[in-house]
């Protein structure tokens, strides 16, 4: 799936997958009789009902600091935060139960409200078609399907708030039996597209569980999202996975190289150098490039820069997870490979050394994004304002404010004009507080 953002609403990308359109007018084709305008009605009630409910999500994300992108996709939506750490057990909790709250606010209660009077008043049956039909949508999308999203099934919002209390291993437990009973509820109803919806969820959790027990971590609802950056084209990579403790040998089937390479990323994680090597070199040459190059860095083969330089140039969207960056960072190399990468002469490191200042920044690595930034900087790449701009927010929370400000200084120097977006960036929030902020948001503005 593309991470490419199609739109934002206050600084928080959305993308919307073909499959959204196509399975919501699979779904309103029981209005057809009513017209094929009834059906799209329905397209568009439904693209605005989840996305405002996603929107409650990313807003109180935002609230708390945190960025967020939203993927609107065959299933619904979902909105993901890829800013560390992650927000507290409370905070989690008010961020899932946003969205359906939201929802019911902004959407159910004025067009429930304005069925009433109109019903009340005798002008229901008045209003033009497509009026008629779309508050009548609004009010039962947004109703229901807030109530649906509150029931304890991961990945939805009641399944989220279940992980929060009970833990991710009893939640799935809890999802399934949650998800089964209201599949068979939805069939006996004849509510066909929620019974498969709700089957689906079932299995997908039993997936999980089984994939536990194997020794793997393993996250079937996992959605790339679109960039969640702060401002204007803001580079932040959203495909990073989550890398579980290494598995104890006995537990890793040799014949399955996706736990394998699970288990390899799991040992780098943990500073086991010997059982990464010894994982790594039992998959040969098809191990990720990245998990090679890592692992040639902590058992000090020479090869090292140059696997992660290729690494970089062929894959220049990165790793599938942060570990491959702290390893970098561990060994004090970062800017080491950034500077192979921006020195090729055939310019096809630059992006890659753009995505290694990026996760840097993810792992909490502030102090070596920000180098890794000013070497991309010194390559002149497409956009210097922008690259200035991430580099005074990885100084800034690495707790270096003179550096912040000097490199928001070079930002606007490059032509960075943004100050709403400097106003509510988190990770600038210590320049804010210094005395030269409002010279420095003026040159901004």
């Amino acid at each position: 799936m593309s991470a490419h953002a199609h739109f934002r609403i206050a600084g928080i990308p959305v993308r919307v997958e073909p499959i959204f359109f196509v399975i919501s007018g699979l779904w309103g084709l029981r209005f057809l009789d009513a017209g094929p305008d009834v059906v799209l009605t329905w397209m568009a009630c439904t693209f605005v009902s989840i996305l405002v409910h996603e929107l409650g999500h990313g807003f109180a994300l935002k609230a708390f600091g945190q960025r967020s992108a939203i993927v609107l996709h065959g299933f619904g939506g979902v909105t993901v935060s890829a800013a560390r750490p992650q927000p507290s057990r409370v905070r989690s909790i008010v961020v899932s139960l946003a969205g359906s709250i939201t929802a019911l606010v902004v959407l159910w209660l004025p067009a429930r409200t304005y069925v009433g009077a109109a019903v009340q008043s005798g002008d229901l049956f008045t209003l033009p078609k497509v009026l008629f039909y779309g508050v009548q949508f609004l009010a039962f999308q947004n109703l229901w399907w807030s109530v649906a999203n509150l029931l304890p099934i991961r990945p939805l919002d009641g399944g989220n708030v279940t992980a929060e209390v009970f833990g991710v291993d009893r939640a799935r437990r809890i999802s399934i039996v949650a998800a089964v009973g209201g599949g068979v509820w939805a069939f006996t109803h004849n509510e066909g597209y929620a019974g498969f919806f709700a089957l689906f969820l079932a299995f997908n959790n039993w997936q999980e569980i089984r994939a536990a027990q194997a020794g793997a971590d393993v996250d079937a609802f996992r959605v790339e999202a679109p960039d969640a950056g702060g401002g204007p084209a803001r580079r932040r990579s959203s495909h990073l996975g989550v890398v579980a403790p290494a598995a104890p040998a006995s537990m890793i089937g040799l014949e399955d190289p996706a736990r394998v390479t699970q288990a390899a990323w799991g040992a780098l994680r943990e500073g086991d150098a010997p059982t990464a090597k010894r994982l790594t070199s039992s998959l040969g040459s098809s191990a990720d490039p990245y998990l090679q190059a890592a692992t040639a860095l902590v058992v000090g083969d020479p090869r090292a820069f140059e696997l992660y330089e290729a690494a970089y140039v062929t894959a220049p969207n990165g790793p599938p997870n942060l570990v491959a960056s702290e390893v970098l960072a561990r060994a004090g190399a970062a800017t080491a490979v950034a500077r192979r990468l921006v020195d090729r002469p055939d310019g096809k490191g630059r992006e890659g050394a753009g995505t290694l200042q990026t996760h840097l920044h993810y792992a909490d690595r502030f102090t070596e994004a920000a180098e890794v930034g000013e070497v991309v900087y010194e390559a002149n790449p497409p956009s210097q304002a922008q690259t200035a701009f991430e580099v005074a927010c990885s100084w800034a929370k690495g707790g270096n404010v003179d550096r912040a400000a000097h490199w928001l200084d070079r930002a606007a120097d490059a032509g960075f004009r943004a100050a709403t977006v400097v106003d509510g960036e988190p990770d600038l929030a210590a320049v804010r507080a210094d005395p030269r902020w409002p010279l420095l948001r003026a040159r901004l503005a």
